[in-house]
Order: structure tokens, then C-alpha cells, then sequence
């Protein structure tokens, strides 16, 4: 399979604009392994630093967990 040709510019600025995984993985055509390969690859090459990268995941997780919480809420209400 050919490898896919990525703007890295591009991708950096999406990253740091907030673009959430699975819009960075419709926008890129990438499957949630090879984002993360990428976001390896950017890291290595000090495209993006681990703070960048925790920051993301961090955020995700805040809002993983506000989606549970809001959930619960919903759970909550029908009691």
C-alpha cells in the first residue's frame, strides 16, 4: 500500500488549532493506529512536544469524563 502523503505544516496547525482524533482521522484519512504512528513521527522529529501531546489527551479525557458526568445527570433525573 502506498504511504499517504501528509502536509506536515498542515496537520501541525489542525493539532494546535484543538482538532479533536477523529477529525484529524477524517481529514487525514487515517485509522486511529496510524494517527497515533503520526503523532509519533511528529514528536521524534520535534514537530510537536510531549507537552503538546499530553495537553490533547488531557482534554480528551476532560471531556470523556464530562460526557459521563452529564450522562449520570441524564441517569439521574429519570430515577
Amino acid at each position: 500500500m502506498p504511504k499517504k502523503k501528509i502536509k506536515v505544516k498542515e496537520l501541525v496547525a489542525d493539532i494546535r488549532s484543538g482538532l479533536d482524533d477523529p477529525r484529524l482521522m477524517f481529514k487525514y484519512s487515517l485509522s486511529e493506529s496510524e494517527l497515533q504512528k503520526v503523532f509519533q513521527k511528529l514528536l521524534e522529529a520535534d514537530f510537536i512536544t510531549n507537552v503538546e501531546l499530553w495537553e490533547r489527551s488531557r482534554l480528551s479525557e476532560t471531556g470523556i469524563t464530562k460526557a459521563f458526568l452529564e450522562a449520570q445527570r441524564a441517569v439521574d433525573e429519570l430515577d
